[in-house]
């Protein structure tokens, strides 16, 4: 059948059918759907195949005082009965089959999804009664009360066994297009949540309303006959149901809301005028709603066919719009992570390019749908005399434009108010997981207007739709093309452009771009840029770091990086090297890195069970040797004294019995001595500095012991650790002079979050054992953060740190970044000087692929750098690999699951660092090898005074908090107090006249950080002097409050 064209959509009436007007379009509202937080989470059901509605009941309801409108008058001039209700039906089935390329229809030719019940059922109460609102709003349990006011109705004659979904229509208008006028009931969506939330709210196990034929009904959809009142009147504002209508059955098939249902945190507009599932319901006056955005479409499976997922840079990639006929890609998607992404598609408004021009000459785009036999037409003085009139009992939506009235010509219907273009969407499946579940207890995907599921774009760089200080659903600017916006990305793509908005991730920066946008156009093209990455064939988590080394004794370094299941990569000039990768068995622990006959030793597994492997690596030869009978118990260690014969070390147990061994191998790799430890079990990684091999065992007793071997002569020395426990999982096991007495401390890490330290002879120290106080955490680091002399234990975490001195002091950012991840475990963090300022930032991989950066901007207080964090697009369970180039520059490696390494580079050159790897360096010794520490604050007075004083000053309404080692107390000052002895200080406050307001006196250690709080609640505003003495000498502090 030929298509006519038609600009305003007409009900059988011969008023104009304009856009939204703004000044009535601020009182409409999506369709309900009550979504109520529980403590229950359900996770969200992923499976997008066919489990849609395929038998719907569909009720016709009338009130005790309201029956449907069976006489055809203004607007529609349709009588509100049976065929009515089919039609809508109808109208709603041509709609989701347009939405969904046809993979859901409710009428597919004779065949039809629906019924509608014989029976108009009438409720015993008014229809204000069903829709009376409280003060918050709607009232959830008169919604329910109607539905089981129904069913106490129908449940005789209907077996509810026969039917998976069920909409009711009801008699009257909907609220949803007339807000402020009472009694009227909003079109609601009601979920198994509904229903417990009115019936019984404390059990989250409530599964609905039981029927006779022993059914739960716990969902339903409830519509109005329509949204005009029944006074509308030629002149006012007249509205469509059928965008009402499309949207609750989205809910039906399982679409969560995309405007911003949730008021706590924020309110934006969701994806506004956009989708559907949006406030797109009301394009058109709900007349003509627009195709589910990109997201839905996605979400739903619909497009499987039609998406391209793009993984590395590509040029002119052809994009067509959602109704195309060819072959054509119709959705890109571009990631930023697993989680996280970017949509592309292109909307076309007026996809055949049709325009009328009238009686005044005035040129007008037109919309178009397929025309009937003896179409009616606009009678004359009509803009479109002459055109197609849309016939709502005669003709269909099927194949239509849908997205003509989006944001652009949904604003006026001149050639010039396109607002057709590529949509760009931005996706975080964080948020979608979280905040939606397939039954619809939680429905809150764009809840927070600060952080959306689903959010677009906006071309303009306006981001009307993120807050609602401004009135906008959308405009016309908000598509990219040629003419408007064509590129998007980097804010700063050129020195000095400035381009909004960017491709960055929620959780840091990211180096995606999409440019060289096209023009408008039903087929457009574009072109895709990531940031540098180097990319294996493996695919999975990577526990094991990548190595930035010397391979083949030239100037150029390599990049090593072995998979778990035993490939090994090897790049030169970010070009892969002949022969690699190469595959040996699967890992078994960290590789060692002999960096004086650049070799890697490799510890792996035995195709036979009960035999291990080691694999020797260089640039001349693999050699392989076999471990028979034997197990790994660790990694292996290279010794850093280039000139002992005592080169590696292999920690191992006898696959049977309780015995473990250290193998040694010289640097020719041959086999020259065993350490045995004969029922006892080496109970965590070796450490080896100075020719000295520490290691801890388990015996048969269940107790720790601490040997240290000296390599002189192979003796070794034991002494039990009493106060580590029995049998408690070592995580790791570190060694560092903690306290300058040119001894090095042990440090232990345990599975149950505890770390200990111990001297040599096993005795634990004071302040030990501490709680680490992160959720997951990684291998420890150590180097002096805050420039003491006294070296610093560092723990990473997934969105935080933990910094632990000599004395079992803790402390860590006030707050950590956002969305910490607990499935992994943290990858760690070290101290890195990383823009070379003279000051040490903690540098390190964390949750959601972002690389963090974080300087002390007080006491220990610690705040992200600016700038960051940077995203990646795979997580990284490993150290930053902090390297220098030759041109001067340092350049971070993130070497991350999935095989993949991403770069950062920077400005400057790295300084030198002694701590940069797991275990401390890639020969694993895990010892810090970096001596004593400079103490920058050295001095010979008693007070350090740049160091000694009171914040925040004045404290002030605005500055009324005290952050100390990462703790916050309000309305609280903190004294620090840095001295150059151990000495008592004594510290009395006073006020402008000299009255005595408080005292206190503090045990200060050398060099350390120590902390007096003021609880200034009960001080009045004004001036203090604080005198802090020691001894003889007194120092004295002036600081202010202000209330």
């Amino acid at each position: 059948m030929p298509k006519y064209l038609l600009l305003s959509l007409i009900i059988l009436t011969s008023t104009f059918l304009t856009a939204y007007n703004e000044t009535y379009f601020k009182d409409l509202k999506p369709v309900e759907n009550y979504g109520y937080s529980s403590e229950k989470f359900s996770p969200r059901n992923n499976d997008r195949s066919d489990n849609v509605p395929d038998s719907i009941l569909v009720f016709l309801v009338e009130f005790s005082d309201v029956a449907f409108d069976t006489i055809p008058d203004y607007p529609d001039f349709l009588a509100h009965d049976k065929a009515y209700f089919h039609r809508l039906m109808f109208h709603l089935s041509a709609y989701w089959s347009d939405a969904s390329h046809g993979n859901y229809k409710i009428i597919d030719g004779a065949d039809s999804l629906y019924e509608i019940h014989d029976e108009i059922f009438t409720l015993p109460n008014t229809m204000s009664y069903y829709g009376e609102e409280s003060e918050k709003g709607d009232m959830i349990e008169r919604k329910v009360e109607m539905i089981t006011d129904l069913l106490n109705l129908a449940d005789d004659a209907v077996d509810f066994r026969d039917y998976d979904s069920f909409i009711l229509f009801h008699a009257g208008t909907g609220q949803e297009a007339h807000n402020s006028v009472p009694g009227l009931i909003q079109s609601t969506f009601l979920s198994r949540k509904s229903f417990q939330a009115a019936l019984d709210p404390d059990n989250d196990d409530f599964q609905g309303i039981l029927t006779n034929d022993g059914t739960f009904f716990n969902e339903i959809t409830i519509f109005p006959e329509s949204e005009n009142l029944p006074e509308t009147e030629e002149g006012d504002p007249v509205y469509g149901l059928l965008g009402v209508l499309a949207q609750g059955f989205g809910y039906q098939l399982g679409l969560p809301s995309l405007f911003d249902n949730v008021t706590s945190n924020g309110l934006s507009f969701g994806i506004g005028s956009f989708g559907v599932m949006g406030y797109g319901v009301w394009n058109a006056a709900g007349y003509v709603p627009p195709l589910p955005c990109a997201w839905s479409r996605y979400f739903r499976g619909w497009e499987d066919i039609n998406l391209v997922e793009i993984t590395s840079a590509q040029e002119l990639l052809e994009l067509s719009y959602p109704h195309s006929e060819d072959n054509t890609a119709k959705l890109y998607k571009v990631n930023i992570s697993d989680k996280e992404y970017f949509l592309i598609e292109n909307r076309q408004q007026n996809p055949d390019n049709s325009y009328f021009v009238n009686a005044n000459n005035d040129t007008l785009v037109t919309f178009t749908f397929n025309t009937i036999e003896d179409q009616e037409v606009y009678g004359p003085g009509h803009p479109y005399a002459g055109e197609p009139k849309f016939m709502f009992m005669e003709n269909t939506y099927e194949g239509c434009e849908w997205d003509f009235y989006l944001p652009g010509y949904g604003d006026g219907d001149q050639p010039e108010n396109d607002g057709s273009g590529i949509l760009i969407w931005h996706i975080d499946e964080n948020i979608i997981d979280a905040n939606f579940t397939a039954n619809f207890d939680e429905n809150s995907v764009n809840g927070n207007a600060a952080h959306k599921g689903v959010d677009l774009e906006e071309a303009d760089g306006i981001q009307h739709l993120d807050s609602v200080n401004e009135f906008s659903l959308g405009s016309r600017n908000d598509s990219y093309r040629e003419g408007n916006n064509t590129y998007f990305g980097k804010m700063y793509p050129q020195p000095g452009v400035l381009s909004l908005p960017t491709s960055e991730s929620y959780y840091g920066g990211s180096e995606i771009e999409i440019y060289e946008i096209s023009s408008s156009n039903t087929l457009m093209t574009f072109s895709v840029r990531f940031g540098w990455y180097l990319d294996s064939n493996y695919s999975g988590e990577n526990p094991y770091n990548a190595a930035v080394i010397n391979f083949d004794s030239e100037e150029d370094l390599e990049i090593f990086y072995p998979m778990p299941d035993g490939s090994i990569y090897l790049w030169k000039n970010y070009n892969l090297q002949e022969e690699f990768p190469i595959y040996l068995d699967s890992l078994a622990a960290y590789y060692a890195y002999d960096k004086y006959s650049q070799t890697f030793v490799i510890p792996t597994l035995h195709t036979d069970p009960d035999f291990a492997k080691v694999c020797f690596l260089n640039n001349e030869y693999q050699l392989y040797l076999n471990l028979f009978d034997l197990h790994w118990l660790s990694n292996p260690v290279v010794n850093s004294n280039e000139l002992s014969q005592y080169r590696t070390f292999l920690p191992l147990r006898e696959t049977l019995g309780s015995n473990s061994l250290i193998k040694i191998y010289d640097p020719s790799h041959a086999e020259i001595d065993i350490i045995y430890f004969e029922d006892e079990l080496i109970a965590s990684n070796l450490m080896l500095k100075n020719d000295i091999l520490y290691t801890i065992t388990l015996n048969s007793a269940s107790q720790y012991q601490f040997n240290i071997t000296n390599l002189d002569d192979l003796q070794t020395n034991s002494s039990p650790i009493p106060n580590l426990g029995n049998n408690k999982l070592i995580e790791a096991s570190i060694m560092a002079d903690l306290n300058r007495d040119n001894l090095d401390e042990l440090i232990i890490t345990t599975a149950d979050t505890l770390i200990y330290v111990f001297d040599q002879s096993g005795t634990l120290q004071s302040g030990f054992p501490v709680k680490i106080p992160l959720v997951s955490y990684s291998l420890p680091a150590i180097e002096d953060i805050d420039g003491n002399g006294y070296l610093d234990i560092i723990i990473g975490g997934l969105n935080s740190f933990a910094i632990i001195d000599k004395n079992g002091n803790v402390s860590q950012p006030h707050t950590g970044i956002e969305s910490p991840d607990s499935l992994y475990s943290a990858p760690g963090v070290i101290a890195l000087d990383i823009d070379n300022d003279g000051e040490i930032e903690l540098v390190g991989n964390m949750s959601k692929n972002r690389f963090t950066v974080w300087e002390n901007i007080n006491n220990n207080t610690y705040e992200m750098k600016r700038g960051y964090p940077v995203s990646f697009g795979d997580f990284s369970a490993n150290y930053p690999i902090p390297v220098n180039t030759d041109s001067g520059n340092g350049i971070i490696f993130y070497a991350a699951n999935n095989g993949t390494i991403y770069k950062l580079e920077l400005e400057n050159e790295l300084p030198e660092n002694y701590w940069l790897a797991e275990y401390g360096d890639l020969q694993r010794t895990a010892c810090y090898n970096g001596g004593l520490p400079e103490n920058i604050y050295e001095t010979n007075k008693i007070f350090i005074k740049d160091q000694t004083y009171i914040y925040p000053n004045p404290l002030s309404v605005i500055f009324n908090n005290s952050i100390f080692d990462g703790s916050s107390r309000e309305q609280t000052l903190t004294l620090k107090i840095m001295t150059g002895i151990d000495v008592l200080v004594k510290v009395r406050i006073f006020d402008i006249a000299g009255n005595l307001v408080m005292k206190d006196e503090k045990y200060c250690e050398a060099y350390l950080d120590n902390g007096i709080f003021i609880n200034a609640d009960k001080l009045a505003s004004g001036i203090y002097f604080a005198d802090l003495s020691a001894g003889a000498k007194v120092l004295k502090l002036k600081f202010a409050i202000e209330k």
